[in-house]
């Protein structure tokens, strides 16, 4: 049932927390969201920090076969556990979950610094993600129970911006850290951190109030949501690993995939604690910003990937020079979000911005497509757009989505959006990367950087190659601009909050 209306026609309610309670003073909101930056910087520091320690992990403990799934397996977690926290985060509270997967991830730290085998490496990546894949939804959803809507942007640009140096940081930190100390430091290193964020959270969010809703989780749900989000995602790591699509055990995942998940949207409409509640599944105003979000994510995610291996295999750029130019890429996203955030308090136009920001990116994409990466200074503008038009879309995204619904349904709708924006990554890099094998004429398995390697410099069928890969990109670019223009121009023009 729809709630009031408070300041007349479409105007959107007073934001609250997950009780009732008003907004916190500005001073109030500053210290959790600092608090809170913490947590993201651990969840976005790990997979960047991990991939750099790769071959030393696979030279130490064996297994070369399966490296490429110490991170995968985390990622594969880490999308399956997303919406469960923020789900069970409307009924049990903030805090209380975020302390659970902090203390997981921890946990698992420990072991993995320990692990003696490979097979035990990915059993313990694959419980860490089931603990960091709760950093992030939980601080987006915080931020939406104690910043007002006109504020939220702001301070999902700074999050975002929090993610976006993290991730910089990262090789560089695994680099040395790896070289002088080997890579059990990798992840003794993060465990401070988790540490640190675990007293931050834990006192921070101590003063806000628990959920008054005290209903209990379908279990079987839960494990439906589980089994069919594993199967899924790992049929996309698969085909993103060159994979056929129509081998057996792809078709085997994906059938399962979408058996479970198809049982499981079935029964969230019979259940009395459905994980992810019917009226999310069925709001267009949701739809249509995850649906954009997750586009979005697709470009970002493949091209973050493919370009530094464009750079080096079609322009032959050495590694530094890579470097550099990857770091002005990165660099843009963190750069749109901070313009963006700070602009939608004064105009609260979340179509706008990621219209904007969907055009602005897909123009980049098309230039890298066109330039075949002949032209350094045209090339360095090209990425530096697609950066920014990513970057501006992302805050407006997550608020868009907030804004639908009451505010004991914040959680859900954030690992709402998050899910799809997993989702998005994943088929990114599935479809990019059998992309890159099908125009090169690759017909077996292995990882696009494997595929480079054993390639010639300069070869005219890697630029037509990625040529494909970043004109797919700018078309999905373009289908996630379509997608948002189907939200309304303001605020005022959303639906009333669902109760």
């Amino acid at each position: 049932m729809n709630g009031p209306r408070t300041e007349g026609a479409g105007a959107i309610p007073p934001p609250a927390t997950a009780t009732g309670a008003g907004p916190l003073p500005p001073e109030e909101q500053l210290k959790v969201v600092s608090g809170l930056q913490v947590g993201i910087f651990v969840a976005a520091l790990d997979s960047t920090l991990i991939a750099v320690a790769l071959l030393s992990i696979a030279r130490d403990l064996g297994g070369a076969s399966l490296i490429a799934w110490v991170v995968a397996g985390y990622t594969v977690a880490a999308t399956v556990a997303t919406p469960l926290y923020g789900s069970l985060s409307d009924t049990y509270g903030r805090q209380r979950m975020m302390t659970v997967a902090i203390a997981i991830y921890a946990l698992a730290c420990v072991g993995c610094m320990l692990a003696q085998t490979m097979p035990q490496l990915l059993a313990l990546r694959v419980l860490q993600g089931l603990g960091g894949g709760g950093l992030i939804v939980l601080a987006q959803s915080t931020i939406g129970d104690v910043v007002p809507p006109t504020e939220r942007g702001r301070y999902q640009a700074w999050l975002s911006g929090t993610y976006a140096l993290a991730a910089l940081t990262g090789p560089v930190a695994g680099g040395y850290l790896t070289t002088w100390f080997g890579w059990r430091a990798v992840f003794a290193a993060t465990l401070p951190l988790a540490f640190i964020a675990l007293l931050l959270t834990r006192r921070i969010l101590a003063r806000l109030p628990r959920p008054a809703r005290t209903a209990r989780i379908d279990i079987a749900s839960v494990l439906l949501l589980a089994g069919g989000l594993s199967a899924l995602m790992i049929a996309l790591t698969r085909l993103g690993q060159g994979a056929r699509l129509l081998e057996a055990t792809t078709l085997l995942l994906v059938s399962g995939a979408v058996l479970l998940l198809g049982v499981f949207g079935g029964r969230q409409f019979r259940v009395a604690g459905p994980v992810m509640a019917p009226d999310l599944l069925t709001e267009p105003q949701v739809l249509w910003a995850s649906l954009s979000s997750a586009l979005v994510f697709f470009a970002m995610t493949g091209g973050a990937v493919m370009l530094p291996l464009a750079l080096q295999a079609v322009a032959g750029h050495p590694p530094d020079r890579v470097a550099l130019l990857m770091l002005l890429h990165a660099l843009a996203v963190p750069c749109g979000a901070f313009f963006s955030g700070r602009m939608m308090p004064r105009t609260m136009r979340f179509r706008r911005n990621m219209l904007a920001g969907s055009l602005l990116a897909a123009c980049g994409s098309t230039a890298l497509a066109m330039l075949h990466f002949g032209s350094p200074p045209a090339v360095a503008a090209a990425m530096f757009a697609t950066g920014l038009g990513i970057g501006i879309s992302l805050p407006p995204g997550i608020v868009a989505v907030q804004v639908a619904v009451a505010p004991g349904r914040i959680g859900a709708v954030t690992a709402f959006l998050g899910l799809a924006r997993s989702l998005g990554s994943a088929l990114g890099l599935a479809i990019l990367g059998a992309i890159l094998f099908a125009v090169i004429g690759a017909a077996g398995a292995g990882s696009p950087a494997t595929l480079i390697r054993e390639a010639t410099a300069g070869d005219p069928a890697l630029a037509r190659g990625f040529a494909a890969v970043f004109a797919c990109n700018a078309a999905v670019l373009l289908l996630s601009a379509i997608a948002t223009t189907r939200l309304p121009a303001t605020a005022r023009g959303f639906r009333p909050p669902l109760q």
